[in-house]
């Protein structure tokens, strides 16, 4: 294929995965239902690996896809299909046309750093939490930084047009953790200050997936060659590269390193540098740099592999079924519903988000204490700012990497996440003697009835077997500081008694005033 057309297709293809992630990311307005973004993003390498441990289904099998595309074309999935890498290309095409020059020189990589990128995360997996994972995948950062800085900008800018001219509704959209903003702004910092600086220095330090996709691009199908008898030894193509990668002086490339950008290619006037099939005979000259004192680091071909086989595999530990008395002023987070336990949505979620940004109550955040250090921007359900709809499994059908199952409708009624708890003495009903009945008005599965009490009033009574915890009681509770009534997250969801049909479980429109 010419290289030129190559880079047009480059362009579109990025360009499109690009403005797809972001509005997936970024969604205010249901732009993109959460199953079309499900399958949009079905090439994104960590959350289809993921969801193979997890039994996806077939969106796992973009993982699969990535491989076969990299053994045969080298990393193009870093030059088109990771939103994280086509950021940073686009920052710095900006950066130069603002005048700002860069030199790329070869430098020789530092395998270690890649190998150890890859051995944190796979540690942390092990020990039961995705959040090194989730730090260092270049969609997951993607997601963060999106969901947390472009989503937040656009619900306020959405307000504020319809606010002053009233063309469209204003959208509600969660409020805004600053905590989580700080983390993903730092990200945006660093992500795009080194590709405005040293190109694709990410990608080829401490990216998990640019690692496992580089051992394989090392024995791609078709790869790029200097070829001796054209190269004039001009360096053209060394200071183009973006990752660093070309050494012009021993004619060489390191092809666990090159994206496949063919930036080299199309500035090289001389047909220097070509596409050729790698047969067993086609060897690469070794650099200078990698003799002597100055040797690089190399790593066996197992060593790779076998981290890359240990990311699904360590899905395998136990589950945690630790205490779950909750008092007045500790409870433990509620999961979404579809995350099975608290250890297999430890273990599975890199908190990209993107459940947050589907959910239409607004009622998932991402975690910051909420989990402890091992769900460190992992979603919980914080019912202070809203509940979870009785009828909506949003965040279950749009989750790529299997931390929350699949659940319809009628399956996601039946999952019970969390237990009621009634503190008899926060009450209003005790302490002002007045009627209220709000958590029964809000119950959607009728778990909360009002039986008599003193004074010809009624106080709540809680049936367990009914309640899934939606927190629909504890969010419309009165009652503050401390809420009369809580849900306290399980560790292990469990099933919840369903209705039979023909009783209605609905909730009522919140009031924005209480009779008292």
């Amino acid at each position: 294929m010419n290289a030129g057309l190559y880079r047009k297709i480059r362009f579109a293809v990025g360009g499109g995965v690009l403005g797809f992630s972001t509005l997936a990311f970024a969604d205010i307005g249901d732009w993109i239902p959460a199953q079309i973004a499900r399958v949009g993003l079905w090439p994104q390498f960590t959350p289809s690996l993921l969801g193979i441990a997890h039994g996806a289904g077939w969106i796992a099998a973009g993982c699969v896809a990535v491989l076969l595309l990299t053994l045969l074309f080298g990393r193009v999935y870093c030059a088109m299909l990771c939103p994280l890498g086509v950021l940073m290309d686009l920052s710095a095409w900006l950066a130069r046309r603002t005048g700002k020059k860069r030199k790329l020189p070869y430098r020789p990589g530092r395998t270690w750093l890649r190998v150890g990128a890859v051995g944190i995360c796979a540690a942390g997996l092990l020990a039961g939490s995705a959040v090194p994972l989730g730090l260092l995948d270049p969609y997951s950062v993607f997601g963060k930084i999106t969901s947390a800085t472009l989503r937040p900008l656009l619900g306020w800018a959405n307000h504020w047009i319809s606010s002053a001219t009233g063309l469209f509704h204003p959208v509600d959209v969660s409020p805004l953790a600053w905590t989580t903003a700080g983390v993903a702004i730092g990200l945006f910092v660093l992500v795009v200050a080194s590709a405005v600086l040293r190109g694709r220095l990410w990608c080829n330090t401490v990216c998990p997936v640019g690692a496992v996709l580089g051992m394989f691009s090392k024995h791609a199908w078709l790869r790029l060659k200097i070829a001796d008898n054209a190269c004039v030894g001009c360096s053209l193509c060394e200071r183009v590269c973006p990752a660093q990668c070309i050494d012009f002086r021993n004619r060489s490339i390191d092809h666990s390193r090159c994206v496949m950008c063919l930036d080299c290619v199309t500035s090289c006037k001389r047909s220097g540098i070509t596409l050729q099939k790698h047969g067993k005979t086609a060897a690469t000259p070794v650099p200078a740099a990698s003799t002597g004192r100055h040797a690089k680091f190399t790593i066996d071909r197992r060593l790779f592999l076998a981290s890359a086989v240990t990311i699904p595999s360590a899905v395998l530990g136990a589950e945690d079924t630790g205490p779950q008395n909750a008092t007045r002023h500790h409870k433990r987070a509620v999961l979404p519903p579809g995350a099975k336990s608290l250890a297999h949505f430890q273990r599975s979620c890199t908190g990209c988000q993107l459940c947050v940004t589907n959910c239409p109550d607004q009622v998932l955040r991402p975690s910051i204490t909420a989990h402890g250090l091992a769900g460190f921007l992992q979603p919980y359900q914080d019912f202070t700012v809203a509940f979870c709809s009785y009828n909506c499994s949003n965040c279950s059908q749009v989750c790529p990497t299997g931390a929350i199952q699949p659940l319809t409708i009628t399956e996601r009624r039946a999952v019970r996440t969390g237990s009621v708890r009634f503190f008899q003495d926060l009450c209003v009903v005790e302490t002002k003697g007045t009627s209220c009945g709000a958590c029964n008005e809000h119950c959607p599965t009728q778990a909360i009835r009002m039986v008599p009490w003193k004074n010809h009033l009624t106080i709540p009574e809680i049936d367990e077997d009914l309640c899934v915890g939606c927190g629909g009681c504890e969010f419309i509770c009165p009652v503050r500081p401390n809420r009369a009534i809580i849900v306290d997250g399980l560790p292990v969801h469990e099933r919840a008694k369903v209705l039979p049909l023909g009783q209605k479980n609905t909730i009522r429109e919140i009031e924005e005033e209480f009779p008292f």
